[in-house]
């Protein structure tokens, strides 16, 4: 048989994985897909995701892509993964696609969601981050307005072997509904930390405790000691993946 291209789309709780890429001794995301794929499909198989998130973060569209020589009909592979991944985990969508198709390298952009509630929370308390203080939601959005165009989220996220932490930031936003705050930001691409580090600094102008500026000075300084707190794991989410057309 010869060999396929194929794509998923998936959701998942993050709340009980360590993780997207696989770990040794650690339940992560990334070794429950490709144990479900092996088992359908007969084969061992490794996906590329189009974003590592850490553990604790959850999935609404994250989209990977794999090769197999297996002659299954792509319109019951979803089906059949479904069958046998845990209940944390949902495959979305299942389509073949071009051969050299990478879901990392691919990718045009991606909106990732943090979600905070300004009180106690017992139903959703998995999706948002419960902060004990007064924000104001108008210093939150004054925060967050630097955030647009080419620009480094080096001042955001944790220090690795990477020179380059340069992105185009597409859009930023805040909703406000009831008890919730939500911010939803596209890029090409983020880095370690970056949306909860740029959370976690919105965050602390929020409460008074930094100026309104701040946000713009740590994206022109990409200086790491002056941003907040990074941001609990469990309020984040990548929502979607765009590839444009192809």
């Amino acid at each position: 048989m010869k060999e396929r291209s194929c794509r998923l789309v998936l959701e998942y709780d993050g709340t009980g994985f360590s993780g997207w890429q696989v770990q040794p001794a650690e339940r992560t995301v990334q070794d429950e897909v490709e144990k479900a794929l092996a088992q359908i499909l007969r084969h061992p198989v490794r996906v590329v995701a189009a974003g590592r998130t850490d553990a604790g973060v959850h999935a609404a569209g994250q989209t990977v892509n794999f090769k197999t020589s297996s002659g299954i009909e792509i319109t019951r592979l979803k089906k059949a993964i479904n069958s046998v991944l845990p209940k944390d985990v949902t495959i979305l969508d299942a389509a073949e696609t071009y051969p050299n198709f990478n879901a990392r390298f691919d990718a045009i952009s991606r909106t990732y969601r943090y979600t905070i509630s300004d009180r106690r929370l017992s139903v959703g308390r998995s999706y948002a981050w419960h902060t004990k203080y007064t924000l104001s939601r108008e210093l939150l959005s004054e925060a967050t307005r630097p955030l647009e165009g080419g620009c480094s989220l080096e001042g955001f996220s944790k220090k690795n072997d990477k020179d380059d932490y340069t992105t185009i930031i597409f859009n930023n936003s805040w909703t406000f509904k009831d008890n919730l705050m939500i911010f939803e930001i596209r890029a090409v691409r983020f880095f370690h930390n970056a949306v909860r580090g740029i959370v976690g600094s919105a965050v602390e102008v929020a409460r008074g405790n930094e100026p309104p500026d701040l946000l713009g000075r740590i994206l022109e300084t990409k200086d790491r000691s002056l941003a907040g707190p990074v941001a609990p794991p469990h309020g984040l989410c990548l929502v979607s993946v765009d590839y444009g057309e192809e």
